[in-house]
């Protein structure tokens, strides 16, 4: 309500601002405070006055428009396309004084200014407008006025005191000039933001051309099994762990593996596993491998500006639309043949039996039907039952494990 927002939970209610920057670190307690005029003010009870805060997002385009169009102008970033817009502004607000009450004083005490913070996601710019017919407030003597803003290190950058802050409506800092209009870049750009950057250009650039080419090529690679004990039986694979670096430590309890030649179609499928179960998400999963090296290192390079486990992955499922890791949804067991196809195998008719039963009783005689070469039925001695009931409770025992049923 003073002429500041403070962007923390806690509020702060402090009524003046510090006209040097080790006054305002102290004023500040440690918020982030954005000041276009910083004192006593009163924006309460007054007829057609008060604060009014927007928030603009892409849903609000005129406005949105017209703020994009300023900083494009006034900055030359003519990519600058607003992502959200916070908006504070005062309007016929005055001083609050014991002697006359707000609506006497704001005759000849008025102020009308405006704070705009905005954000592409990546550049930030600070603007404050201020009124060239309404800033006839003239704060009572002694009493504090700053303008200005806190850096990320609760620095400050003091933009105007109590000595010179009748110029905010005069001059300005843009270009072309617009007297009572002030323009800062505050931007902080991290490791992780020109990351982000990147991988959203990479996806502008290849949401089409590239990701119908990869979507076509996947259909040649081999297909990653969906648990890796059926993928330990597949020898067109080897294991390559260092396809993921950090396993054990970001990655715990992951193995990779990886074809072992490129296929005929330039392609080598890579699949990791979790606890034994094939990864399809990043960033754990891993996406095949392509012979053309001008491909394979543009998508790796991309892969750690929009997926890298050190950076955000804000937009790792946007990559991901483009070159998706193997889901196994393909694969199938290729050893499993259908014995009707096979002309001189004999053809199982009926095999009925009770395993629960056998674990408890393996002495009762196990009677086939079998059809072949006109034999009807043959009958299994109890020794040999015993045996082929162990060798059936074994091979029962691994189809639980691999499948989960029963």
């Amino acid at each position: 309500m003073d002429g500041f927002l403070a962007l923390n939970f806690q509020p702060l209610y402090n009524q003046y601002g510090g006209e040097t920057p080790g006054e305002w670190t102290t004023a500040i307690q440690k918020h982030i405070v954005i000041a276009p005029l910083w004192t006593n003010i009163n924006s309460r009870n007054i007829s057609n006055g008060g604060l009014w805060i927007h928030v603009l997002t892409d849903k609000d385009k005129s406005d949105v428009v017209k703020i994009q169009d300023l900083i494009r102008q006034y900055t030359n970033q003519t990519e600058f396309n607003v992502s959200v817009a916070l908006v504070a502004t005062w309007k016929h607000v005055t001083i609050h004084s014991p002697y006359e009450p707000g609506y006497e004083l704001v005759t000849h005490q008025n102020l009308s200014m405006q704070v705009i913070l905005v954000t592409d996601g990546m550049y930030t710019y600070i603007m404050f407008n201020y009124d060239r017919e309404q800033f006839s407030i003239r704060p009572l003597t002694g009493v504090p006025v700053a303008s200005g803003f806190t850096h990320l290190d609760y620095s400050a950058s003091v933009l105007s005191t109590r000595n010179n802050f009748t110029n905010l409506n005069k001059e300005s800092n843009v270009y072309p000039g617009f007297p009572g209009r002030w323009l800062y870049n505050v931007t902080t750009i991290t490791a992780s933001m020109w990351n982000e950057t990147r991988c959203l250009q990479f996806v502008k650039e290849n949401n089409r051309t590239l990701k119908s080419w990869i979507t076509e090529q996947l259909v040649y690679a081999l297909p990653c099994p969906c648990q890796e004990v059926l993928m330990l039986e597949d020898y067109t694979f080897t294991r390559k762990d260092e396809i993921l670096p950090g396993i054990g430590t970001k990655f715990t309890h992951t193995t990779c593996y990886e074809s072992r030649f490129f296929s005929a179609y330039g392609i080598k499928q890579r699949c990791c596993y979790m606890f034994s179960k094939l990864q399809s998400q990043y960033p754990g999963a891993v996406a095949a491998e392509f012979e053309n090296t001008t491909i394979a290192s543009l998508l790796q390079e991309r892969y750690y500006q929009c997926c890298s486990p050190e950076g955000s992955q804000k937009y790792c499922h946007l990559y991901q639309q483009i070159n998706p890791p193997d889901d196994c949804s393909r694969y199938t067991i290729s050893d499993e043949i259908p014995l009707e196809d096979k002309k001189d195998t004999p053809q199982i008719k009926d095999v009925s039996v009770d395993v629960e039963k056998l674990a408890t009783n393996p002495r009762n005689r196990v009677v086939r039907n079998v059809q072949s070469d006109g034999e009807q039925r043959k009958s299994i001695s109890n020794v040999d039952s015993i045996n082929n009931v162990s060798m059936f409770m074994t091979m029962y025992r691994n189809l639980k494990k691999m499948f989960g049923f029963g």
